[in-house]
Parts: C-alpha cells; sequence; structure tokens
C-alpha cells in the first residue's frame, strides 16, 4: 500500500551559515539520491517554508509500502550519512508521521467486502 512518510524539522539555531549549506549540500547530493536508490521508493522531495532554509522544513518520501522506510535505515549509503543529518536537527521541534494511501481496496477491506 502506497505510504508517505514525512519528517518535517528545523536546523539547529547552533549552526553557522557554513555549516546550513553543508547540510543542504549533503541532503542534495547524499541523502536524496540514497534514498531514491532505496528499492520501493517512488520520489523523495524536500520544501522549506520560512526560515532561510533553517526552518519549517518538511522531508516528504513515497514508498511503495512503510517496508520501504525500514530497508532505507538498513542501506549502507543512508547510515552513512544519518547521523550528520539528523545530528543538525532540531530534534525538540521534529516530528514524523507515516500516512497510507486511501484507495478503493482500502475501502472494500475495511468494510469487510
Amino acid at each position: 500500500m502506497t505510504t508517505l512518510y514525512v519528517r518535517t524539522f528545523n536546523l539547529k539555531d547552533s549552526l553557522g551559515d557554513e555549516e546550513v549549506l553543508a547540510h543542504w549540500r549533503m541532503m542534495m547530493e547524499k541523502v536524496v539520491p540514497a534514498v531514491k536508490n532505496v528499492q520501493g521508493t517512488r520520489s523523495i522531495k524536500i520544501y522549506s517554508g520560512a526560515g532561510a532554509l533553517r526552518a519549517q522544513i518538511t522531508l516528504l518520501w513515497e514508498m511503495d509500502d512503510a517496508g520501504v522506510y525500514e530497508r532505507g535505515l538498513h542501506d549502507a549509503d543512508i547510515r552513512q550519512v544519518l547521523g550528520k543529518m539528523c545530528g543538525d536537527w532540531d530534534l525538540t521541534t521534529a516530528s514524523q508521521s507515516f500516512h497510507r494511501e486511501v484507495t478503493p481496496e482500502l475501502i472494500r477491506a475495511l468494510g469487510g467486502g
């Protein structure tokens, strides 16, 4: 069942401009390509609200099913940057959620028919 992983976060206030720039380079050059290579990934996009690419950041990872997320956590390329990536985030304001696509099949399954 198609699943959307949503991660929202702000970067730590303590990061200087060069560190913020390095974070975004890592995200776009390493994290996004690594996630795209995880089998079952449909797309990954990152959006930023206000805050000069420091705040109101939302990562959207569309997957064939929720198991893709688990495969991603075991992927060597993702594991290589995971600590640095999350280390730059203000985890006190971060959140994550999983959303399944509502389809006629899901509705039928819930209705027992």
